[in-house]
């Protein structure tokens, strides 16, 4: 994610904070007591972290929608790739 933002940004300052705020402090403003907040924090490398390390599933009588696990992997691949592809993308396009 750092590659991709430092790329987009160019920035090294403005790159760390808006890194750190997006990996660290974006999560807990969305919860998952509401659908679309927590598909948001789902996709989120934090909320698929918790996911990957909760040994249990989500108890039956709990309000709160859980990421799957197949689907918390998948967070993970996407995102060094989708960075990677904005940085190839906007490298080619700026050093022609």
């Amino acid at each position: 994610m750092g590659l991709g933002l430092g790329v987009l940004i160019r920035h090294s300052a403005a790159t760390l904070v808006t890194s750190a705020f997006t990996l660290l402090m974006l999560p807990t403003l969305f919860s998952q007591s509401e659908r679309w907040s927590a598909d948001v924090n789902h996709t989120m490398v934090a909320g698929a972290w918790r996911r990957l390390v909760q040994n249990w599933g989500p108890q039956p009588e709990s309000h709160m929608f859980t990421a799957t696990v197949p689907g918390s992997w998948l967070v993970y691949g996407l995102w060094p790739s989708i960075a990677v592809a904005a940085a190839v993308a906007v490298v080619r396009h700026r050093e022609v």
